[in-house]
């Protein structure tokens, strides 16, 4: 039945193209998306747009592309991605629930097998990830053990999977397929040190034999084919980020910056260094135990370095955007409307109440985490107030999403044009802000994920 429907689904999308001799000039890629968050679906490579592909009133996709290169592709839907591997002359299709994005992705046609190997590699890697987080606790031979044990069984399902293809794997695909079964495995051991120490509450890094790294002789940090490929880029990171630790007394600031420092040491690559550069310096504004800020030194070597406009600009608003609200001074009043375009202003909505105003766009992060992190908060924390403010004022995401459809109107606005907090949004990046019962802004700059939000929200409880 499953292959008798698959083939229905590929007639249904291709028709009878497949019976003319122009298909093997092309590479098809299509699908269906159960429960759309959008009207598309964007095809990319290496974070570039290729095609904008328009899902059909049945919520089917479809596009042939003549020349396209054999790689790694990136199709997004929503704020949902994942990795497509593609060959010319490749028939592709993908079926996916937005609801369960990963876990309900199936591939079909030709060319589909590389693609879930692929998917079911990264739910594994999800999967062994978690495990592995009870074992940092283990001395350094056991947890090498631990490793040996995960690596073994990696080699044995590749070789099944290779003899199952034989001849039909190309060498580039051959590549990406090792770095997604054993960068997983590296990185552990890149963040080992760290996590040994924090398990095990020891004051300093333990002491690593050299041969724990000996993998790295088989590592190019600048591999280009690979650069926009998670596991190689957390590995990149990671490895960067151990070189960093080397300092037993290093500073938070101080390995902010001594990180930055490595990647320009050791990343020639321009565009890989330019993304590496901004992914540090945005994780150690999101790293800020109370309101989120970057140290002066921090931004003057980004901006050094960094030759990409248009991340420095990003970084620069952001930055700015931060310092617009300051702490234990009143919140500037400012004009929401209600979904029912009803102007109101923030002061009078949480005039005498202890509240969180939070900034949100489906753009950073999934609607069911969103959804659930915020009815989380308000159970949490009953005698605060949660205010809601959409970033994306024209899209109709609360109309259609299920997941967002769960929020209560009564606490959700919009921006007017106009409104005072357009000046401290430029970057468009999601934040928060706690504000007291009289007014006073505890913290101008956090957000809804933060580690350290539960503890602001019980001091403010408190008063």
């Amino acid at each position: 039945m499953k292959y008798l429907i698959t083939s229905l689904f590929l007639f249904s999308i291709f028709g009878c193209a497949e019976h003319n001799h122009s298909v093997k000039k092309g590479t098809y890629f299509g699908g269906e998306i159960v429960n759309p968050k959008s009207k598309y679906v964007l095809f990319l490579k290496d974070d570039k747009v290729i095609d904008t592909i328009l899902l059909n009133q049945k919520n089917k996709f479809s596009a042939k592309f003549k020349q396209l290169k054999e790689g790694l592709y990136t199709f997004k839907h929503g704020n949902e991605f994942q990795y497509i591997y593609l060959e010319p002359s490749d028939s592709i299709l993908v079926r996916l629930n937005t609801w369960d994005f990963d876990k309900s992705i199936v591939f079909s046609g030709k060319g589909s097998s590389k693609n879930e190997f692929l998917i079911n590699l990264f739910l594994q890697n999800e999967k062994d990830d978690k495990e592995m987080l009870s074992q940092f606790n283990l001395n350094q031979t056991n947890f090498q053990h631990k490793i040996d044990s995960l690596t073994k069984k990696r080699a044995t399902i590749y070789k099944d999977f290779l003899s199952l293809e034989k001849d039909k794997i190309s060498a580039n695909y051959r590549k990406l397929a090792n770095t997604a079964l054993y960068y997983p495995l590296y990185n552990l051991k890149e963040i080992y040190p760290y996590y040994y120490k924090i398990a095990n509450k020891q004051p300093n890094f333990p002491a690593i034999k050299s041969e724990f790294y000996n993998y790295r002789n088989t590592i190019n940090l600048n591999e280009a084919s690979l650069v926009s490929f998670y596991p190689y880029q957390n590995y990149v990171i990671s490895y960067l980020y151990n070189l960093s630790y080397q300092n037993k007394d290093i500073s938070k600031n101080k390995l902010t910056n001594t990180l930055l420092l490595e990647i320009v040491d050791h990343i020639t690559l321009e565009k890989f260094k330019n993304t590496l550069l901004k992914r540090v310096v945005l994780n150690d504004f999101l790293k800020s135990e109370s309101t989120c800020s970057i140290n002066k030194k921090t931004l003057d070597i980004f901006l050094k370095y960094c030759t990409n406009s248009d991340y420095k600009d990003q970084i620069k608003k952001l930055v700015s955007d931060s310092k617009y609200v300051k702490n234990k001074n009143p919140l500037h009043n400012f004009d929401i409307k209600t979904y029912a375009n009803e102007v109101k202003n923030i002061k009078d909505i949480i005039k005498d109440k202890n509240a969180v105003i939070y900034f949100w766009s489906t753009e950073f992060m999934s609607t069911d985490y969103f959804v659930s992190r915020i009815k989380y908060l308000k159970n949490t924390y009953p005698e605060v107030l949660f205010i809601g403010i959409h970033l994306q004022n024209e899209s109709n995401d609360l109309a259609t999403d299920p997941n967002l459809k769960l929020l209560n109107l009564n606490y959700q606005y919009k921006l007017t044009s106009n409104s005072y907090a357009n000046q401290y949004l430029t970057s468009n990046y999601p934040r928060a802000i706690i504000v007291n019962k009289n007014g006073t802004v505890e913290n101008g700059f956090t957000y809804l994920g933060s580690r350290y939000l539960n503890t602001q929200l019980e001091k403010l409880e408190l008063n």
